[in-house]
């Protein structure tokens, strides 16, 4: 079902599935090439799905076989800030309020994202798919880094994202050179989580977020701000961080579940208090 009839989003589709959010990247004719009204029709969903309790995790994909081609290059006429000769106040504006912060909302969202990537990603739609939680590609998938190529710099947190992800000289080899990953090479590296065949990608990522919707919500988006709040910290900081969300976790009915069905050897049934 539609997550608001009253959404009237031009080029992603929004859906609910139970506790599941499920985003589509729809401008299928462009291989879902990320334009300025993409990246602010995902940023209020995201937003939208942030209010909405029932929703435990969130799935991100591109329609029509591909994730997402990258920055659009041929913008529509209300796009035009993007156009490559745009004036540069225009561009740092749309760069850095724009598509910043899609990237900003996507990354401090509360809740597990998950990017199903088919197809092509590459440029900010990879950056895009990266900056989720996990990455889970079909084995036809391709990522690339494509910048340099075009004569530009990294956007939509490429710059942040890549050497926490997979180390600076490996960061600098995609960068530099541009160069095409396919799932395989991208999951060896660490930039993919799962790689899986067509004939059951639909099914594993099904029931990898079940899984997640099943689990203990405020103790799952515990654990994503201290594994986030870490890549800043220090051990001591990062210990206190523990100490505290442990101690919130523990006072809520979900931690009480947690520890009846334990002992009562069945499977714990999360409420998200």
């Amino acid at each position: 079902m539609p997550l608001n009839p009253d959404s009237n989003f031009e080029t992603i589709d929004v859906r609910t599935d139970g506790a599941i959010g499920r985003i589509t990247l729809n401008r299928p004719e462009r291989r879902n090439a990320l334009s300025p009204r993409m990246a602010e029709e995902l940023t209020t969903a995201l937003r939208r799905f942030e209010q909405d309790p029932a929703i435990r995790v969130l799935t991100l994909r591109g329609a029509g076989g591909h994730f997402c081609s990258g920055g659009d290059l041929a913008p529509s006429p209300s796009d035009a800030s993007s156009a490559p000769d745009a004036p540069r106040p225009h561009v740092i504006d749309l760069m850095n309020r724009v598509y910043g912060g899609l990237i900003r909302t996507l990354h401090g969202f509360s809740r597990p994202v998950l990017a199903l990537v088919e197809g092509v990603a590459a440029g900010a739609g990879a950056n895009l798919a990266f900056a989720c939680d996990l990455v889970y590609a079909q084995e036809d998938a391709r990522f690339s880094e494509i910048f340099v190529k075009r004569g530009i710099g990294l956007d939509c947190g490429g710059s942040w994202l890549l050497p926490r992800l997979i180390g600076l000289q490996r960061a600098k080899q995609l960068a530099y050179f541009g160069d095409w990953l396919d799932a395989a090479s991208a999951q060896a590296i660490g930039l993919v989580t799962e790689v899986h065949p067509t004939s059951t990608f639909e099914s594993v990522t099904t029931e990898r977020a079940s899984t997640l919707a099943e689990r203990p919500p405020i103790a799952l988006g515990q654990i994503k701000q201290s594994l986030h709040r870490s890549l800043e910290l220090g051990l001591a900081e990062s210990l206190e961080i523990e100490a505290v969300t442990q101690a919130a976790c523990s006072g809520t009915e979900d931690a009480s579940e947690g520890f009846r069905a334990f002992l009562e050897k069945r499977p714990p049934r999360f409420q998200g208090r």
